[in-house]
């Protein structure tokens, strides 16, 4: 008798049923009942100044759930269940700009300055910054558009995989 393969990763909190589902796709069982991991928030003392203050770091304490799973590789399909795991985490998720904001900080300043200086070129700086937030939008549209196209066929392939995978166990 074979070794079986063992896995044991951490989830967020509310997703472990969805992972557990995910992961029997692929022929892993769970073993024992999922473990739930909290750890509270702690200090650390960094140091003490002239005037007595005392200033401390503050580490948040995480929280988790640990989940771990088995798999025999001697099963029926086993090289079949291995393959589509690897496609399946082998998938890159597609990634995304981060949409343009209509007033930044630094043309905030710029456009502030001009208009102190003299309104024209306070002026001539917020157009130029309005010509460039519609031009960046119309970019970050066309780009979210190719995004969601992606992402389509993103999780189309992921559940392409899964039902392969769920035909096989």
């Amino acid at each position: 008798m074979a070794m079986k393969e063992l896995k044991t990763f951490s989830v967020i909190p509310g997703k472990e049923e969805q992972e557990i589902q995910i992961w029997r796709s692929f022929g892993w069982e769970l073993v024992g009942a999922p473990q739930e991991v909290r750890t509270a928030d702690s200090q650390v003392f960094t140091g003490q100044d002239s005037d007595g203050t005392e200033h401390y770091q503050t580490t948040a304490g995480v929280h988790y759930i640990k989940l771990t799973f088995e798999r025999d590789p001697e099963r029926k399909n086993y090289s079949e269940l291995k393959s589509l795991e690897e496609q399946y985490y082998g998938l890159e998720e597609p990634t995304l700009w981060e949409k343009p904001k209509l007033i930044t900080k630094l043309w905030l300043i710029l456009i502030g300055v001009g208009l102190l200086i003299y309104v024209v070129p306070g002026i001539i700086l917020l157009v130029i910054h309005i010509i460039k937030y519609v031009k960046d939008t119309k970019l970050w549209n066309s780009s979210y558009e190719r995004y969601r196209t992606k992402m389509a066929s993103f999780n189309a392939q992921q559940q392409e995989i899964l039902s392969k995978a769920q035909a096989l166990v």
